[in-house]
Formats: C-alpha cells, sequence, structure tokens
C-alpha cells in the first residue's frame, strides 16, 4: 500500500491529502506521504475532513503539520467545500 503509493509520487505535481479530523494524524500514511512530498519539495494541501462530527478535531492536525495549508471541510454536509476550491487554486494554480 503506502510504499507503492510512495512510487507514483514521482509523476505528481502536488498532493491533496485528506485526513479525517476524527483520527490522529500521526499515521504512518500521513507521515511517509507528508515526508516524501517535501523531500520532492512539492506542494500539499492538508484536507481535514469530516468536521460534522462531535468528535473532529481539525486543530489537531492543523498542529502536527504547520508548515502547510489546510482547508476544514464536511464532504458530507458540504461546508466549506469553496473555501477548499480557492486554496486548491492558490496552492496548485
Amino acid at each position: 500500500g503506502v510504499i507503492e503509493a510512495v512510487k507514483w509520487l514521482d509523476d505528481l505535481d502536488g498532493i491533496i491529502l485528506v485526513m479525517d479530523a476524527t483520527q490522529d494524524p500521526f499515521t504512518q500514511v500521513n507521515v511517509t506521504v507528508v515526508g516524501n512530498m517535501e523531500a520532492r519539495k512539492l506542494p500539499l494541501l492538508i484536507v481535514s475532513n469530516k468536521v460534522d462530527m462531535p468528535e473532529a478535531s481539525p486543530n489537531t492536525i492543523m498542529n502536527a503539520f504547520p508548515q502547510h495549508p489546510m482547508v476544514s471541510i464536511s464532504a458530507l454536509e458540504g461546508n466549506n467545500i469553496d473555501t477548499l476550491y480557492q486554496e486548491i487554486a492558490k496552492t496548485f494554480g
């Protein structure tokens, strides 16, 4: 999984990494992807999803990876999707 996915990073210009705001952001997958993107000096936008859930903590994600832009959304409710589009244009445009 993760190692195979990292091989594909060579063909990317940037990445949108969606993280579950109800989970610990320090998973092997997240740390590996963020570290590899930083090593390649490619743009990375973090999307904190599920902010509509009572146990969501987007600030935990923001504090874990403060060096990258982050947008908090609820894909289910559609919250902050316009902000996400604006940040995509700003980060990758």
